[in-house]
């Protein structure tokens, strides 16, 4: 894939969210649908591919057990068990 550039792009300033955690799951499920439509419009797939594994990448970080949960659900829908709960 040729490389691209983030000319044009600004990464927005980090802003502390403060407050309880329901606020902050509010916050962060507006950021992930948000998150979800723009890589829905991005038009190239080799794009959207690695948005999408540096999103997964950045969300799993050095965590063992977010590594091994990301993994069962990709496995889980690979062969159609999409209906699984995975809250523990």
């Amino acid at each position: 894939m040729d490389e691209f550039e983030f000319e044009d792009f600004e990464f927005p300033e980090e802003e502390e969210i403060e407050g309880e955690d329901s606020e902050k799951l509010k916050e962060i499920y507006k950021l992930a649908i948000k998150l979800l439509k723009l890589l829905e419009d991005l038009k190239s797939v080799e794009l959207k591919e690695s948005a999408s594994l540096m999103l997964i990448r950045e969300l799993i970080g050095d965590d063992r057990m977010l590594l091994g949960l990301a993994s069962k659900m990709l496995q889980d829908i690979s062969l159609g068990y999409d209906k699984e709960n995975y809250v523990s």
